[in-house]
């Protein structure tokens, strides 16, 4: 069975399409976890009107966040195979089947596609040209918007880091990579929507210096990811260590910064 994480939050005009899109699948065993991220509009009206007994949903009494409420959808999971779709995309009809196959035909414990962009109609994916073995390192140089199936057992208790903006799925997939065996199906079986103003991927906004520095001094304790980061990519290893390393020395100065601050503001 495949278990789709699906996270959904006041997306009650556009989560039909992506949950239709499950629907249409050429396989049916397959199990749909919605976690409502306490939507405040129709979503959860929209979502009961489903009674396929395949579809899950958990509704969180507030909005924890999307790396919170994705890995609530993790902890939820009973397939042998898992994968995560956003809300407001599609899939096309014979996703599933199509790397399920690809996974039978090749030995593979991870499978990886292409999405197709839906404002300029080309691959949203960056990376190879035909169907291929991956190795960690080769996937570590994909680009872009891709997307997949995974066996279950590689997740195990790996989650994505809340404590970093974003969760950072980068840091996710890279410890999954050391012991996947990955195929890339040079194919758009995402349908990944780029019209519009209210796409998940604009909602996430500019950083600035005292998050950045936050999300990098939480990151320098996370020894595990930047051991397999520099085993595949020693150029980005470099990057993120020179980061971490001047996140450690501005972390404190910004937090004695901040307590000054709070001090300054109660004598005032």
């Amino acid at each position: 069975m495949v278990s789709i994480v699906l996270l959904t939050y006041n997306r009650a005009d556009l989560v039909s399409r992506a949950v239709d899109g499950v629907l249409a699948q050429t396989v049916g065993d397959w199990e749909l976890i919605i976690v409502d991220n306490g939507s405040t509009d129709r979503t959860q009206e929209v979502l009961a009107q489903y009674t396929d007994p395949r579809i899950r949903v958990y509704g969180l009494d507030s909005n924890r966040g999307a790396i919170a409420g994705g890995n609530a959808g993790l902890d939820h999971i009973r397939g042998a195979w898992f994968t995560c779709f956003n809300d407001d995309d599609e899939m096309v009809p014979d996703a599933l089947e199509a790397m399920l196959d690809c996974a039978g035909r090749t030995g593979a414990t991870a499978v990886t596609c292409n999405c197709m962009d839906t404002t300029t109609g080309a691959l949203a994916g960056v990376g190879p040209t035909h169907d291929c073995r991956l190795s960690p390192r080769e996937t570590s140089r994909l680009r872009g918007e891709q997307w997949g199936l995974t066996r279950t057992s590689l997740l195990g208790d790996l989650r994505f880091d809340e404590r970093v903006y974003g969760g950072n799925p980068g840091i996710l997939w890279t410890k999954i990579n050391r012991n996947a065996r990955r195929y890339y199906l040079h194919r758009a079986l995402r349908i990944y929507h780029t019209e519009g103003t209210d796409r998940e991927t604009l909602k996430l906004g500019r950083r600035g210096l005292r998050e950045k520095v936050k999300d990098f001094h939480f990151l320098g304790e996370d020894a595990d990811y930047l051991n397999a980061l520099r085993a595949v990519d020693s150029r980005r290893y470099i990057k993120t260590m020179l980061r971490v390393w001047a996140a450690r020395l501005l972390h404190p100065l910004l937090q004695a910064a901040s307590v000054c601050g709070m001090r300054t503001r109660r004598l005032s």
